[in-house]
Parts: structure tokens; C-alpha cells; sequence
């Protein structure tokens, strides 16, 4: 018997006793503390249910015994209960770590722009940023960061984004769209895009399926013309909102 644990109990006992209580059942504290220390792990739990045993049974010198395999199964069963509800409950927490960390992956991923379908850019001028200018004041663009995303080629402005900056296809369209726009306003002044041109874009980042109107619906404040028969035009909020999502590229 580990006589440690022995002298520390009785100890522990004689606190938490009161004097009257420890007294009566003091002869027979060594026997209750070696019959707990037979229960292995189980010790602190039966030496509970022993001294609590022991203490109803003060009135007599020679309290009912108490088998420590009675107590053992007792304790058992009880912790059998516990365990499919701990076992649930871990269940449950592992299950939320990995949705966390499948967010995280999907977050982390990048949308990226086909390298078969996009042609060589042969830049034959610099962008002509007086048709933005009043854009990139009210926002802070600066011509460093469009110089990264576009070129000036004979096919007009184009851009040279390889991703969109987020892994959800349904942002990713939105994003899409405002990029193809902010390359018109810098061609023509307008940011605008026809429905092709938004169709091409999708079509070269993978992202074309049966969901465009959904998507972009939810961001209609970002359009004062939303047709999708026909063009896009953002509002306000859409040329802020496009300037926050070039501030990104920097």
C-alpha cells in the first residue's frame, strides 16, 4: 500500500472531519484506506463512498461492511453514463474543427485565372488615367496598383489579374464584374460592362455556371443599371466598393 497516499488521507481526513465524526470512526480509518487503495484509479471515489459508509454507521462499533467490488461497479456504471455524453460532446467539437478548418481552406484558396485562355499582353502605351481621375482622387487608387492589374494593348485595356482575391465563387463573380468594369472606365470613362464581356471574364477564371443573377443580386446596391440581358453599371457604392477590392493588389 502506497503509504503516502495513506498518511496524506488521513490527514486530509482529520480536516475535513469534525473532531466527533473522525473520532468515532478513526479505528477504522486503516482498514478503510487500505481497502480504497485496492481500487486502482478508482481509490479517491470508493474511499468517498467508504467513509460515508462508515460515518452513518457510527451508532455501532462495527459499521455493515462495504464490499469494495460493490463499490468499484458502482462507480463503474457511473462513469459509464458520463461517457457517452463526453463522447458526444467531443464528437460534436471535432466536427465544428473541421467545418472551421474547411473554412479556412475554402478562405485561403484563390480563384485564378486560366493560363490556356488568356493571350500574351503586348503593351503598346500607358493606361490613360485622365479618364478615371476623378475616381482615383475620391478613392486614393493609385496609378502603381491599375498599372499592376492592367495593360494598354491594341485589343484595348485588358486585364492582367491572374485571381479575384477570394476562394467563394459567389464573391468571386461580384469581384469579377467590378474589375471588368474599372477596365472600361479607364478605356472609355464609363464603368459599365456588357454581359459578354462578363461572361468572358467567368469563362477564363472557371467561374460561369447558372447562378450569376443570384449572386449578383445580392450586391445590387453595387449597380445603378443591373440588365442582364444586356450591361452592368455601377452605382456609387460599386466604384467604392471596386476601389477597396484594387487597394487588395497593392
Amino acid at each position: 500500500m502506497c503509504l503516502f497516499w495513506k498518511n496524506k488521507h488521513i490527514i486530509k481526513l482529520k480536516k475535513a472531519l469534525n473532531m466527533a465524526g473522525y473520532k468515532q470512526i478513526a479505528h477504522l480509518l486503516p482498514e478503510i484506506l487500505e481497502v480504497a487503495d485496492k481500487a486502482g484509479e478508482m481509490r479517491e471515489k470508493v474511499l468517498r463512498v467508504l467513509i460515508d459508509h462508515a460515518l452513518a454507521n457510527a451508532s455501532t462499533n462495527s459499521p455493515a461492511p462495504v464490499a469494495v467490488n460493490e463499490v468499484v461497479e458502482t462507480e463503474a456504471k457511473k462513469q459509464k453514463k458520463k461517457e457517452p455524453k463526453a463522447a458526444k460532446a467531443n464528437k460534436a467539437e471535432v466536427e465544428i474543427e473541421a467545418k472551421k478548418k474547411k473554412k479556412r481552406r475554402t478562405s485561403d484558396t484563390k480563384l485564378e485565372r486560366s493560363a490556356d485562355k488568356v493571350s500574351p499582353i503586348v503593351e503598346i502605351g500607358e493606361l490613360p488615367f485622365e479618364n478615371i481621375s476623378e475616381f482615383m482622387g475620391k478613392y486614393q487608387v493609385l496609378p502603381e496598383t491599375l498599372k499592376k492589374l492592367y495593360g494598354y494593348t491594341e485589343q484595348g485595356i485588358v486585364g492582367k489579374y491572374m485571381e479575384l482575391k477570394t476562394g467563394k465563387k459567389s464573391e468571386a463573380q461580384v469581384n469579377a464584374v467590378l474589375l471588368r468594369t474599372m477596365a472600361n472606365a479607364l478605356a472609355n470613362g464609363s464603368f459599365s460592362a456588357s454581359i459578354d464581356e462578363i461572361k468572358q471574364e467567368y469563362k477564363e477564371f472557371g467561374i460561369l455556371d447558372t447562378n450569376i443573377k443570384v449572386n449578383l443580386e445580392r450586391r445590387k446596391n453595387f449597380f445603378s443599371v443591373f440588365d442582364l440581358k444586356e450591361k452592368i453599371e455601377l452605382s456609387e457604392e460599386g466604384k467604392q466598393a471596386v476601389a477597396e477590392l484594387i487597394k487588395k493588389y497593392e
